[in-house]
């Protein structure tokens, strides 16, 4: 017999998860609709696994995070969207039309965020140990250097004029006791926050910091235009944004007295939580919206600035802007019961959402062609290959069947850039959709995609020597 709860979680689980900027619905049949399109037929017309990209999702998140900002901070704020976390190229486009610039690590993304749409001076590079040729390149475009090392210096020195200054920001290492007021459960590797900061191969400490300012304030082929600081999502707590964003106006405040510097930025780097998402590790939705994180920055920012002058804001999120923008969809294969459990195998794989294996991610799972089923049993979720590959464990779930369509919510983030070829299997595909249409903007892999970087010394090629 159905119990009433799981009938219930079958009926509401979509209304009670479902956040603002996503276009998700059920058509009377009770199957999932991404904005307009049922997953169903997406799947049929392009293959499965699929990743499905929603292009209204991606433009609003963009606004909803520059008006939250902005209504909270009079000095201005930009956004420079991290590449590593999403690198397809056509979502880089929307975001180049929103006028989101860009935030990079190495030639390959710097090259990728330059050619698809951002102007070299809206382009930040990054980096703990930056390769010549990457300060070059930067610097031939006008962009924005975040110093993390001392050796850097010489290098932008060597490579810029006192006509024309390179602009370059100081990467600071927070690790204040001020973190330890929150769980450092997130972080995996220390008992305290403070530990785990100072133990990141990131970024400057404050006597680091001092000297550095100094050796950037005495070449006059440099402009030190900020400080920026990257601590990362390690809660939803927005006032754990607002200490981070208090330490490093602390950090300004004492570099002034001993050098005079005074930043026309403050980089508060990324990391911005959601209201739905995976790495909490948990269902339980994120109560606050952004406008709660920006309310909260510029609240501890401007008392701790202490009336000085406000510097604009720079931002670098990634997961924000594309986190729940993409969504992952699967056919059910083989149903499997035995010793009252139940295994419902999928022909997507923790391949594809590798930070479940890394991070022990935690994703909303929709039966996406029986949205109006009630919830009869619980099910591990596996996908195919020889590991567990264990996407979604006892998850109360309909009478799936062979064919069924399955929907990850929140596939956007560190998915497909992360996504590998174990067991020999192919990425998927991705398609764009937007109201009416729905275009390929990456191929599914083949074989020869697969292994045709390889290649076989003619000593040991068994082919060759065949009869």
């Amino acid at each position: 017999m159905v119990s009433s709860k799981m009938d219930q979680i079958g009926q509401t689980q979509l209304s009670e998860i479902r956040i603002p900027s996503d276009v998700l619905e059920v058509d009377p049949e009770g199957h999932l609709r991404i904005d307009g399109h049922r997953a169903s037929d997406l799947v049929a017309q392009f293959g499965s696994p699929l990743y499905v990209t929603v292009e209204s999702t991606l433009r609003q998140n963009c606004h909803s995070i520059l008006a939250a900002f902005n209504a909270h901070w009079p000095a201005g704020v930009e956004v420079f969207y991290a590449i590593k976390t999403n690198n397809t190229l056509a979502i880089r486009h929307i975001l180049s039309q929103e006028q989101i610039g860009g935030e990079c690590f190495g030639l390959n993304e710097y090259r990728a965020t330059l050619e698809n749409g951002v102007p070299g001076d809206r382009i930040i590079l990054n980096g703990s140990d930056k390769s010549r040729d990457e300060i070059a390149l930067a610097l031939s475009h006008g962009s924005v250097i975040n110093i993390d090392h001392e050796d850097e210096i010489a290098v932008i020195a060597g490579l810029s004029s006192a006509a024309h200054p390179a602009r370059v920001n100081l990467r600071i290492k927070l690790h204040s006791e001020a973190f330890d007021q929150f769980d450092s459960a997130f972080f995996k590797s220390a008992d305290k926050i403070s530990d785990a900061l100072a133990a990141s191969k990131w970024g400057a400490s404050l006597p680091e910091a001092l000297r550095l300012v100094q050796l950037i304030l005495a070449e006059p082929r440099l402009k030190l235009i900020g400080l920026s600081s990257h601590v990362g999502r390690f809660s939803n707590l927005p006032e754990a944004a607002a200490v981070g964003a208090a330490e490093l106006a602390k950090v300004a405040i004492a570099l002034q007295a001993e050098t005079g510097f005074w930043p026309e930025v403050l980089d508060l780097g990324g990391g911005w939580p959601r209201q739905r998402e995976p790495e909490s590790r948990q269902s339980a939705m994120n109560p606050h919206a952004i406008g709660d994180y920006a309310a909260a920055v510029a609240q501890a920012l401007t008392q701790a600035l202490g009336g000085r002058p406000l510097p604009k804001l720079w931002l670098e999120p990634g997961r924000y802007l594309v986190g729940n923008a993409v969504l992952l969809l699967g056919r059910v294969g083989a149903v499997r019961k035995d010793l009252g459990r139940v295994w419902t195998h999928m022909d997507a794989s923790t391949n594809h959402l590798m930070r479940i294996e890394t991070s022990r991610s935690w994703y909303h799972v929709l039966p996406a062609d029986r949205m109006h089923a009630p919830y009869e049993a619980t099910t591990d979720i596996v996908g195919p290959t020889c590991i567990p590959s264990l996407l979604a464990g006892g998850r109360p779930m309909p009478d799936l069947k062979r064919g069924d369509v399955v929907a990850f919510l929140d596939a956007g983030m560190y998915a497909e850039v992360i996504s590998n070829q174990f067991n020999g299997m192919p990425r998927p595909a991705n398609v764009l959709v937007a109201a009416g249409r729905a275009d390929l903007i990456r191929r599914r892999e083949t074989y020869a995609d697969i292994f045709g970087t390889h290649l076989v010394p003619d000593h040991i090629d068994v082919t060759a020597t065949k009869p």
